[in-house]
């Protein structure tokens, strides 16, 4: 491969850039009284939301396996159109039932097909091994952009033409991305299709592989940190005094800091070892959410937000370059998505958690701790994934 074809790498970047700022930061917009949550309550639409989260997360397994061996191009189209009609549903839904299932049956395998897996799928099958820390860095650099574009946006688009016209007009929008992307993603060979079919790997060979496990569990544990953070820690700083202005500012601002770790991340990763690097951010999100547990001195809130952001940008592309340099191209899609099914379905757990034991407690402070043993206990299992020794397997060309 004489050049690198980035066309199909930023054409992904910006695909889940859009899905991203349209179904995830878009939610906080539709949510509030101005939109949605003025016809549905506010518990409805967040089950609604995490519903959507499970179905992507049951989905990325199966759609893992059908791109290692047909690749992400009609993924791309299909999940940009999928979104659009479930985004269309939305649009027009009048009752509870059909507020569930635009979100359940048709946005959550939408947003399967047009979030971080089928982007990284098209780097590990499109970039030589030398280049893909480089994309990694790109498709998530463009993907760190959706919160700081699309919510005001939204919010613009929300006040001047209402909500409902506002979720069709985005719909339409992913539905064409989705399409161009389409358009410039490689078509997958008949001959890397049967070599995809010749290296099957039974389940059974990828759960018993401890790097494989560990890793996961690992993601698992942290993810379950990450969601509870995010989501509350709004709340836990108002709770210790701040305003609520201040600390909503600090919040965006974080999703800004997030953009050098987002390309630092896999630039340190493809000089070292990736799994090496994502230690290293994990330490710091650690560190950041235990400044988050007393919260009432000011620099221990500007530094959570400052150390969670940069750090939680890198993790992202640091897990797809680890899964990389240890697999190639043997099977890369299965395992993401193995692994992206168990993390979004064990791992969204976190903010019910935080919820629960703040009522429970009456206050943050048990419910941060709890956050911080479960992100050190994923870090500690990270590490015991780095440590294994596995022997070389058979993997696809690589070159």
């Amino acid at each position: 491969m004489n050049r690198t074809p980035w066309p199909p790498v930023i054409a992904t970047g910006v695909l889940l850039a859009v899905s991203f700022g349209t179904v995830l930061y878009g939610f906080s917009i539709y949510v509030t009284d101005s939109a949605a949550g003025a016809e549905f309550s506010s518990s409805m639409l967040s089950l609604a939301y995490a519903g959507s989260v499970v179905a992507s997360g049951l989905l990325a397994t199966p759609l893992g396996k059908w791109m290692d061996r047909h690749g992400a191009r009609s993924v791309a189209v299909f999940g940009g159109l999928l979104t659009c009609a479930g985004l269309v549903a939305f649009s027009l839904a009048s009752s509870s039932i059909a507020l569930l299932a635009s979100w359940w049956v048709i946005i959550g395998p939408g947003t399967a097909m047009t979030y971080y897996e089928p982007a990284f799928v098209v780097i590990n099958q499109n970039i030589p091994p030398a280049r893909r820390p480089h994309a990694l860095g790109i498709v998530t650099l463009i993907g760190g952009l959706a919160g700081a574009v699309f919510i005001p946006v939204i919010e613009l688009m929300n006040s001047s033409l209402g909500w409902r016209p506002t979720v069709r007009t985005l719909g339409a929008a992913i539905a064409l991305i989705g399409i161009g992307a389409a358009l410039l993603i490689p078509r997958r060979t008949a001959a890397q299709a049967q070599e995809s079919v010749a290296q099957h790997v039974p389940l059974g060979e990828i759960l018993r592989d401890r790097r494989f496990v560990y890793l996961t569990t690992g993601l698992v544990l942290g993810f379950v940190a990450f969601n509870g953070v995010v989501a509350h820690r709004v709340d836990r700083f108002v709770e210790a005094g701040f305003a609520v202005g201040l600390v909503a500012l600090l919040a965006g601002g974080a999703s800004l800091v997030s953009m050098p770790g987002r390309f630092l991340g896999p630039w340190l990763g493809g000089r070292r070892r990736g799994i090496e690097v994502l230690q290293w951010f994990l330490v710091v999100v650690a560190i950041a959410i235990a400044l988050a547990i007393p919260g009432g001195a000011a620099w221990l809130m500007y530094g959570h937000f400052i150390l969670f952001g940069l750090a939680f940008g890198a993790i992202v592309p640091l897990r797809a370059l680890a899964m990389d340099q240890w697999y190639g191209r043997n099977h890369y899609g299965r395992r993401m998505g193995i692994q992206q099914s168990v993390t979004l379905v064990v791992g969204g757990l976190g903010p019910l958690a935080v919820g629960v034991a703040r009522d429970l407690t009456g206050g943050f402070t048990a419910p941060m701790i709890g956050l911080l043993l479960a992100a050190v206990a994923g870090l500690l299992f990270v590490i015991l994934a780095g440590r294994v020794t596995i022997q070389p397997e058979p993997v696809a060309t690589d070159t």
